[in-house]
């Protein structure tokens, strides 16, 4: 192998490196997705925020409630109390819910609320006060009425105090809680107690004809719930009698139907396989059929009569001694090669073999044919595709059959279960009435004390019940900021920019990261940056160098995914980098539109392109910018556009331009927009991408698929226009210490010696010291 050729593969090698290791690089990290879509955009996010964090901050502080709450407590003594009110269609449980929920809607129906708002009216306390320890009942209707003041009329007290009254009961609870909130420190405990009372007075409960009550309708619904029990047990028997089912297990039953059904199911299905063998031999046969006589190919399916072919195992089963043929016809061939090899074709041991060989094929048809005979006559007489057919039909009504079988089974098990449900169900109501009976009986004392009763009265709290004013302010300080973050980070989302280059190194999507080209108008009466500019495309060309194979010219086309990204001054700057370097190269304006090349350099009416691709022949077109550096102009031939450039045409002018100069600049235009671009590419051997700062990157992606269908070579992304931090990290310029500028400039200096070097100036030896 060459020197050349062994070149050629590692820059192969290391190129596909290259395209593994982007494929499998890094998950990208989330603070850089952050970065991408704010887009530099900090200082305006921690700006907005600045001023919308404080704003919220004193809003929420301004109109967070603050509210002050007092609690009274009502208990329900049994959750039984609900079954003197049960129907027969209702669970006993939910009665009692749905009974002590109505407790807590009366403590706030117009009667007891408009009962307090007299009082505090009249200003005389409700008779038969709650009796709590400190309170003093006259000093709540003064509280009580600085409350009301603001009403009015009475009907909007009562709706002011309804507002502020809740009466909340705990699932399953037999404890209502009497809550009053307000703004008010000093009313909640008195509006409660107030409630209370008019509560107590109105609605409480008549102990000894409540008592009488309950036993009278428990024994009531004892009753009802024997009769539904014995005419559920009616209803079962007529169902088993109308279905004509005296099995009293039905699901032995419905299990033997299913398993009739499973077996069914498995014979239609190799049935069904059996006549997709039966149609595939028979179109066989007939494709060989129809090549033999060389007709069409057939498009019948196979006929009813049509029986299955046995397979060669089937067939030795019949007839053993077909094994035994086979056998010896395998051990002919074998003889028979090995004779070829040691005897002439006429040879007489040539021939016996080859009579013995045909004896046993002759052998193996007649054997063969006659286990087909005894295979149709015996089993294959019952595997025809239309026996197969009416087989299947019965087998389908069979199914039917059992299925409407276990229909009907399954139905009648149904509404056994329903009923059996419905009896079981009766039967525990009707225990927890007798249950409830013997309780009646136990506390008759006791329920005679009542069943709703006042547990606690409310108090007054040193503290507020919710003031959030702080929490508030807080999280509207930082929702301030992250509102800020988000509208900035939303706005970066749905429009993605180009800032800076690391948004695109991590980006799979854009490929290769090349480098990037400051702007070339701040440059010019500035030396360091017009070094850090030049030093910024040197570098790219180095990076598009260590890719291209070396050898022949090479064509480089410079495009972009949008119209004024700059491609045209990275295209120059990259020819001036070629030239300086010392490559003869040339800059080509193939951009039939935009033509920013040939107007740079004013040959917008000079022959070039144009003419070119119209004559198929490169004269004097080409015109010299300098030492290595020339310009092929676009051209002024107004009979010529993008709308009838040739690929071939194309190929053939850069095929041209390749063997005249080593590197073949292209500018063209917008790779996702133009109609030149794709023949340019197709001409090209590599192309370059740039994007202008600041532009969308949102078309990158489909301008490089542009690029890499057509076969070109795909050779980065360059950031135009970058800023100046993007361009000292990717263009940075070594600096030589004061000491060497010294030197250079001829002032007398002496270097200074390494340390480690002193020994070796002054012994000579230093190992020997060392030793």
């Amino acid at each position: 192998m060459s020197s050349d050729e062994m070149n050629t593969q590692i820059q192969q090698y290391a190129g596909a490196g290259a395209d593994a290791e982007a494929q499998h690089a890094a998950p990208a990290n989330p603070l850089h997705l952050v970065q991408d879509r704010l887009q530099n955009r900090w200082k305006w996010v921690l700006l907005l925020g600045a001023i919308l964090g404080p704003c919220f901050a004193v809003l929420a502080f301004q109109f967070a409630p603050v509210k002050w709450s007092a609690v009274g407590v009502v208990r329900v003594d049994s959750k039984l109390t609900a079954l003197v009110d049960a129907t027969m269609d209702t669970d006993p449980i939910q009665n009692f819910a749905s009974f002590v929920s109505g407790q807590a809607m009366l403590m706030r129906s117009d009667r007891v609320l408009e009962a307090v708002v007299q009082a505090v009216r009249t200003g005389k306390p409700i008779t038969g006060a709650l009796t709590l320890a400190g309170r003093d009942p006259q000093e709540d209707i003064r509280v009580a009425s600085a409350f009301l003041a603001r009403a009015s009329d009475d009907a909007e007290a009562v709706a002011i105090v309804r507002t502020a009254l809740t009466t909340p009961v705990a699932r399953d609870s037999s404890l209502i809680e009497v809550r009053f909130e307000s703004s008010d420190s000093a009313a909640p405990a008195p509006m409660v107690n107030l409630v209370l009372d008019a509560f107590m007075l109105i609605y409480g409960p008549d102990a000894e004809t409540q008592h009488a009550d309950q036993q009278a309708k428990i024994r009531s619904l004892a009753s009802n719930e024997r009769l539904l029990i014995e005419r559920f047990a009616e209803d079962r028997v007529a169902v088993l009698k109308d279905a004509g089912i005296f099995s009293p297990n039905l699901e032995v039953a419905i299990d033997a139907a299913q398993s009739k059904i499973a077996a069914i199911d498995s014979r239609m299905e190799a049935i069904r396989s059996l006549q997709k063998k039966i149609d595939r031999q028979f179109r066989e046969r007939r494709i060989l059929e129809s090549t033999a006589s060389q007709q069409p190919a057939p498009t019948e399916v196979a006929p009813a009569s049509t029986m299955l072919e046995p397979t060669n195992f089937e067939l030795e089963q019949l007839d053993p001694r077909l094994v035994t043929i086979r056998r010896s016809i395998e051990e002919a061939n074998v003889k028979l090669s090995l004779a070829r090899q040691k005897y002439k074709p006429a040879h007489p041991a040539l021939e016996k073999i080859a009579i013995d060989l045909a004896t046993q094929e002759s052998l193996l048809i007649a054997a063969r044919a006659g286990s087909l005979q005894s295979w149709r006559e015996g089993l294959g007489s019952t595997q025809s595709y239309g026996a197969l057919d009416r087989e299947h039909a019965e087998l389908v009504a069979d199914r039917i059959a059992v299925g409407e079988s276990i229909e009907r089974t399954n139905q009648v098990a149904a509404r056994l279960e329903k009923i059996d449900r419905q009896i079981a169900d009766e039967q525990v109501a009707l225990s927890r009435l007798a249950e409830r009976l013997r309780e009646l009986d136990r506390e008759a004392d006791s329920i005679r004390l009542g069943r709703v009763r006042v547990v606690e009265g409310a108090s007054r709290r040193g503290a507020p019940e919710s003031d959030k004013r702080v929490q508030l302010a807080a999280v509207g300080l930082v929702g301030g900021f992250i509102l800020s973050f988000g509208a900035f980070f939303i706005l970066g989302s749905v429009d993605p920019r180009a800032f800076r280059v690391s948004q695109f190194r991590a980006d799979s999507k854009t490929g290769r990261w090349l480098g990037v080209v400051p702007d070339m108008t701040t440059v010019v009466n500035d030396a360091a940056a017009k070094e850090l500019a030049s030093n910024c495309v040197h570098r790219i060309r180095n990076k598009i160098e260590a890719r291209r194979q070396q050898g022949g010219g090479y064509a480089i086309m410079v495009t972009s995914p949008f119209q004024g990204d700059g491609k045209t001054t990275v295209a120059v700057a990259l020819a001036w980098s070629y030239a300086e370097s010392g490559h003869k190269t040339v800059l080509v304006d193939c951009d039939f539109i935009g033509r920013a090349l040939s107007h740079q350099f004013k040959k917008l009416h000079s022959p070039g392109v144009c003419e070119v691709l119209r004559t198929g022949v490169l004269n004097d077109e080409v015109v010299s910018l300098g030492e290595h550096l020339a310009i092929l102009p676009v051209g002024a031939d107004g009979r010529f556009s993008a709308s009838n450039l040739q690929i071939g045409a194309l190929r053939k002018l850069m095929r041209t331009l390749r063997d005249r100069y080593e590197i073949v600049i292209v500018d063209s235009g917008p790779v996702t927009a133009s109609v030149e671009a794709i023949p340019v590419a197709s001409s090209c051997d590599g192309a370059v991408l740039a994007i202008r700062r600041g532009r969308s990157t949102t078309r990158i992606p489909e301008a490089v698929r542009e690029l890499t269908d057509t076969g070109i070579e795909y050779l980065g992304l360059v950031l135009n226009y970058a800023d100046a931090n993007d361009c000292r990290r990717y263009g940075s310029i070594s600096k030589m210490s004061a000491e060497v500028a010294g030197a250079l400039g001829g002032a007398t200096s002496h270097a200074t010696p390494h340390p480690l070097l002193a020994d070796l100036r002054s012994s000579g030896n230093p190992t020997s010291r060392a030793s």
